[in-house]
């Protein structure tokens, strides 16, 4: 695990030391200024809610955090009257999908991002010449999302994700050996990746010849469970975050050594059609059985283990309990299909409605009552947590899916702040770079989200956005209103 993934948390405990001492000394004769944002509350992770604050950005960057009336500025600054509001840092999915649907790009994605107050997005897998338009663009428009990719998911030699099915596009690479491994990073490295993207199918050799390989590069990796592995192999492997919670619990079960005898033999065996659908045979061989064999034990040495190696936990709620929480009977939410490009907003109308209500089946339910069991779990033990969503997989709306992402992690049981911390901090800090974003800071990019409502009373206040600034610029409540349209304007 790169090293400055492992010291994350202190990194910043350090910034805010060191950046509000810096604030102790400002000198205000030497402040230059743009824009001010005026006695609005400031609310990040490192800090928490901080009333009466005056809020000074200058070239794109935040030039100084201080109690209102501190600085006597020109006439010539731009003033936000922000009596009554709240200020954030801009928000990361931190679990997105490019180019997982024809006709649902970039052009679809960023407007949409912007317009919820996404400034920062997070590509957890895509061939690098389908996501060479969105690179250009983020690269060439301030006002578009800041945008890391990892390239195509590095699975084993039986891709998931290898064109089967509309439902599995290929997005992936296949690394049969530590050498493929080895090479793919090697390569994706080269082609300036931000992060590289492990699969389940990967060996054990190959997992853990991948990571090494990784670490080389200072490349985090985020990665599914292989199905060859227990969770904490993975996590002991270097592993530096997890997404959806997924097989991680099979390492919660009483008997964690048989049900890997028992994965192993049955990708052996391989008597499925396809590697989607040997995936999902496991799972519906396996899951059952943990459910009915939880060992509180070997959940909390997970746990523990995780906490110990630093490993970011993704859990992807809209994506993994779409079918029990009953998203699609939101018509607020559904209302959203109308954002997206038209032949695919319709197609997601009509095919929503078989899962508009949750299931009933008792061992789904069982798992999910699980799955929200684990996320308090993990944050009261350290674990970091990062706020994704898959969109826009199970129909998950750009930018409004990540709402109902924090919307599900406060009723899982994080707190609103906690929340908040998943989609700003947190991610900044898996990449390293919380010394440049993530938190509201003198000397940070000044990416932020004014709201009117405030979201530690109530997190669905997280949509009452006012104005988004990206790299300083303000965007104001009716050209966000414009973005939310700009997908369908742009096909027509």
């Amino acid at each position: 695990m790169p090293h400055r993934i492992r010291t994350a948390r202190l990194g910043v405990l350090l910034l805010s030391l060191a950046l509000g001492a810096c604030g102790v000394s400002e000198q205000v004769e030497s402040l230059q200024a743009d824009t001010i944002i005026e006695n609005v509350t400031v609310i990040d992770a490192v800090e928490g809610a901080r009333a009466n604050m005056d809020v000074v950005l200058h070239d794109g960057k935040i030039a100084s955090v201080s109690a209102h009336g501190t600085h006597t500025l020109p006439d010539t600054v731009t003033r936000i009257e922000a009596t009554g509001k709240y200020l954030i840092p801009g928000l990361w999915d931190s679990h997105v999908h490019l180019s997982y649907t024809e006709g649902l790009d970039h052009t679809t994605f960023f407007p949409l991002a912007i317009a919820h107050g996404v400034t920062s997005l997070r590509d957890t897998g895509g061939h690098l010449d389908k996501l060479a338009p969105a690179r250009a663009a983020a690269e060439a428009d301030p006002l578009a999302p800041n945008l890391y990719i990892s390239g195509p998911l590095i699975d084993g030699s039986l891709r998931v994700y290898a064109g089967q099915s509309p439902f599995n596009p290929d997005i992936s690479v296949g690394a049969a050996t530590a050498a493929d491994a080895e090479r793919i990073v090697d390569e994706l490295a080269a082609a300036g990746v931000h992060f590289v993207k492990a699969y389940e199918m990967l060996s054990e050799d190959a997992f853990k010849a991948l990571v090494a390989r990784a670490d080389t590069h200072g490349l985090p990796v985020a990665a599914h469970v292989p199905l060859s592995m227990t969770a904490g192999d993975v996590a002991r492997a270097g592993a530096d975050d997890m997404q959806h919670l997924r097989n991680l619990e099979f390492s919660c079960a009483s008997d964690v050594a048989a049900l890997l005898t028992e994965r192993l033999d049955m990708i052996a065996e391989n008597d499925a059609d396809h590697p989607a659908l040997l995936r999902q045979n496991i799972h519906a061989a396996q899951r059952p059985v943990a459910m009915a064999d939880l060992e509180p034990e070997a959940c909390d040495e997970i746990i523990a283990t995780l906490a110990e190696h630093i490993v970011f936990q993704t859990p992807t709620l809209t994506v993994s309990r779409f079918a029990t929480h009953g998203l699609y009977r939101d018509q607020s939410y559904t209302a959203t299909f109308d954002y997206v490009p038209a032949e695919v907003g319709d197609g997601w109308k009509e095919r929503h409605l078989r899962y508009a209500d949750p299931s009933t089946d008792e061992a789904v339910l069982q798992f999910d009552d699980w799955f929200q069991s684990m996320l308090p779990r993990l944050a009261e033990a350290g674990v970091p947590i990062l706020a994704g969503t898959d969109a826009p997989i199970v129909f998950l709306t750009p930018g409004a899916s990540l709402h109902q992402e924090l919307f599900l992690l406060v009723e899982a049981g994080l707190t609103p702040l906690q929340a908040i911390e998943a989609a700003t901090s947190a991610p900044a800090s898996f990449f390293g770079i919380e010394t440049e974003t993530g938190s509201i800071r003198a000397g940070l990019t000044a990416d932020l989200v004014l709201l009117t409502a405030n979201p530690l009373e109530d997190i669905r206040n997280i949509a009452k956005i006012e104005t988004v600034i990206k790299d300083g610029e303000l965007i104001t409540r009716p050209t966000l209103d414009t973005l939310l349209l700009a997908p369908n304007a742009q096909a027509d």
